[in-house]
């Protein structure tokens, strides 16, 4: 056989002209290749190489070597070309492969957090407390993530595109003859995928080191195979190709004048690195496609036409040469039916199976993934589940694919924890620049102990030093692993400053000073409210350290009965673009320092936003309090005054019993800094109308402002610098950071 191969190989090669297409770094001697129907063709064979967004030229490729009825015997990939590879591999047609890459959110995939959407309650409440992106675990000491993406969004498309392949014995069995490469990191030498899991094996392929979290696999630790063999013609040689078509993607020459960051050189060096071992693939193919993406970057997923085009001129190009290889509308359908029977259809799941937890945990997943057994996979409900696996905060990836157990099909989901937690950290760092001739500074953190006590359950607890010091810690339980009704137990020591200006000059600086603890009783909604009842006792203080006293001071036990009602439904605790937020607090003080009457309050927080076009969006904030015309409160409990609460007023300047706000606001992004890290600037308008009523006035004015700025979306959390100009000579100048909306 093999020396049969080799006969038509060479037939093959002196049957043709030399070539050469300018521009190409290298292009093998090959021409006039018309095989006779009666002859035994060539084994092709496709190679496709890796380079993010850009591997996207791949497609169009495929599509032209399809329309002129090129046939493609085995293919070759690594990373991006893995993943295009490997989806034409299972036999789906170009126009599937386009859809399904379409369909694709890549700046929400490969930023690889899991969506805000998708979190759990009280995972939302982490990252409306805690808005930096950071994170890191104290399972084995301090230790952070081994990549910045966990790669849970791209392995559910790799899932969904594998599933019926989940478990072969060869990759030849595909309707497509498939291999693909990553890097062992620990044999130091490349890792060739040729069996197992197909999705496992993309997913390895795609593992840019520090980017997405490495693959392991027994004793093999594998990361992005681009490293070693990022157009691996040589693996198509020993996958029997006779001819090798490889498809190289340009990347522009660096400017010696170019500004580059430490993440810039590192990204430039492994460039090296790759373009040496491209080199020699190249010089090893038959024929060479050169996809010319030069000017587009390797993030660039939003411009797939484009992109997709450029991989189509490629083959359009060499279309002399390709010709040679075209067979004929006859051979081309049996070709098709050849791959077509080896499809294989996505298996209906009579059982599901969870491995990668125990105990509880086991007990709570089981619950919650039984539904989909014994139904038709449907791919978005299927997705939807492994992200609210993740969204509980301890899974980095929750993966499935398919397993047969005494005859039936089944769903294996693996659970894989954080190899860095529970329990998990999460840092602030907060400047308050309300006033910026005493800014404000506060450092603190929250660490979580995940199923403390059965699954669900949690301990909690936030520690915070600076202008603000003190300790918050909270014991969650729910009654089951199955309902929403829980059991929370808290406690709080804490110390915060409470200053009153009018205008810019500081009239008082009080200290405030809360110890208590408390039980509740509530009720979870799924992923976006929570109602909660209960009672809370202590002891608290107000007291004036300097200044002219504007208040009084109080100091005693407390006691409150509080009823508390929380939505959730943004987009995005950072920024909102869409969504709404709704908060209501009604508390009902037996005792309270300062007063000796029983004192209930209400105060409602909302908050609407809703795009008007990708760059823009419209927002309204409304909040009221109300102390029901109680006269004798002790120390006023709302206050106006301050960033976001009348900007250009001074902080605390306008102490009530009770008040309303209304801020309708513009946001409309200036630049976009980094679409996979989601990081932006944004013009922020926001008009301001608020009235306070004090304890002599029945019917004060309404106080109104303008407040205009920039607003930066980081790692280490919002950033705002503005100003405010408003009624009666207010205006200011303030920025925040660590803290916003």
């Amino acid at each position: 056989m093999r020396l049969c191969r080799f006969a038509v190989w060479v037939m093959f090669l002196s049957s043709l002209w030399a070539q050469e297409t300018p521009g190409d770094a290298v292009q093998p001697k090959v021409q006039d290749a018309a095989v006779s129907s009666g002859s035994q063709r060539p084994r092709i064979g496709l190679v496709l190489e890796g380079g993010g967004a850009l591997g996207l030229a791949h497609v169009g490729v495929i599509r032209w070597l399809e329309e002129n009825h090129i046939p493609v015997d085995v293919i070759a990939g690594t990373s991006m070309g893995a993943l295009v590879g490997g989806i034409y591999a299972t036999g789906e047609s170009p126009s599937q492969i386009d859809t399904l890459v379409r369909s694709i959110k890549w700046n929400e995939v490969l930023r690889g957090v899991t969506s805000y959407r998708d979190l759990s309650f009280r995972r939302k409440e982490d990252r409306r407390s805690y808005l930096n992106a950071f994170e890191f675990g104290l399972k084995h000491g301090t230790q952070f993530p081994s990549g910045f993406n966990s790669g849970q969004q791209v392995g559910l498309i790799l899932d969904r595109v594998g599933l019926p392949y989940s478990q072969m014995n060869s990759f030849d069995q595909l309707p497509i003859p498939f291999r693909c490469v990553a890097t062992d990191l620990v044999s130091k030498e490349p890792y060739v995928f040729d069996h197992g899991s197909l999705a496992r094996a993309m997913r390895a392929s795609m593992s840019l080191p520090a980017f997405f979290t490495p693959v392991r696999d027994g004793t093999h630790v594998l990361v992005d195979g681009g490293l070693l063999d990022n157009l691996p013609v040589d693996v198509a040689r020993k996958m029997g190709a006779d001819i090798v078509i490889a498809v190289h993607l340009t990347t522009p020459p660096m400017d010696p004048k170019t500004v580059l960051s430490s993440v810039g050189v590192l990204q430039r060096s492994a460039s090296v690195t790759i373009a040496i071992n491209e080199l020699r693939s190249m010089e090893q193919a038959d024929i060479l496609l050169t996809a010319d993406v030069a000017r587009f970057d390797s993030t660039d997923y939003t411009l797939f036409d484009k992109i997709e085009a450029e991989g189509y001129k490629a083959a359009q190009a060499k279309s002399a040469l390709l010709a040679r290889l075209q067979v004929g509308e006859e051979e081309w359908q049996r070709i098709v039916a050849a791959r077509t029977s080896k499809r294989r259809p996505v298996p209906v799941p009579e059982f599901v199976e969870v491995t990668g937890v125990q105990g509880d945990v086991l007990k709570g997943l089981e619950h919650r993934l039984s539904g989909l057994a014994g139904k038709p996979i449907n791919p978005q409900e299927l997705d939807q589940k492994m992200m609210d696996v993740t969204g509980l905060g301890r899974f980095a990836r929750a993966l499935y694919r398919d397993v047969e157990r005494d005859g039936q099909h089944g769903l294996h989901v693996e659970a894989q924890e954080k190899d860095y937690a529970p329990p998990t950290v999460h840092p602030a760092f907060i400047i308050d620049g309300s006033d910026y001739k005493n800014v404000l500074f506060e450092v603190g953190a929250r660490i979580t102990f995940l199923d403390v006590g059965g699954f669900g359950s949690e301990w909690r607890n936030d520690f915070i030093a600076g202008s603000e010091y003190g300790l918050k810690t909270e014991y969650f339980h729910p009654f089951t692993s199955n309902t929403g009704w829980f059991v929370a137990v808290h406690g709080t020591a804490d110390s915060s400053p409470f200053f009153v200006y009018q205008r810019d000059k500081l009239l008082g600086d009080y200290r405030n000073r809360l110890m208590g603890a408390g039980l509740d009783l509530g009720y979870t909604f799924g992923r976006g409210a929570e109602l909660r009842v209960g009672y809370e006792a202590g002891y608290h203080k107000i007291n004036e350290d300097i200044g002219t006293p504007v208040a009084p001071e109080v100091h005693g036990r407390f006691g409150v009965t509080s009823m508390r009602y929380r939505l959730e439904r943004f987009d995005d605790p950072v920024i909102p673009r869409r969504g709404a937020r709704l908060e209501s607090t009604f508390k009902f003080y037996d005792t309270a320092p300062g007063t000796r009457d029983v004192v209930p309050t209400e105060e409602l927080k909302l908050g609407l936003a809703e795009r008007t076009s990708e760059k823009s969006s419209v927002l309204l904030f409304a909040s009221g309090g109300t102390t029901f015309s109680t006269r004798d409160t002790g120390f006023p409990p709302f206050s106006l005054g301050g960033p976001l609460r009348l900007s250009a007023y001074g902080t605390n300047e306008l102490l009530t019993n009770q008040y309303f706000l209304l801020q309708p606001a513009f946001l409309y992004r200036l630049r976009e800094l980094s679409p996979l890290l989601k990081q932006n600037v944004y013009l922020l308008t926001m008009y301001e109308a608020g009235k306070a009523y004090d304890q002599t006035a029945s019917t004060p004015k309404v106080a109104q402002d303008g407040t205009v700025g920039v607003l930066f979306q980081t790692l280490f959390g919002p950033m705002f610098f503005g100003g405010s100009l408003g009624d009666n000579q207010h205006r200011k100048f303030f920025f925040e950071v660590g803290r916003f909306f």
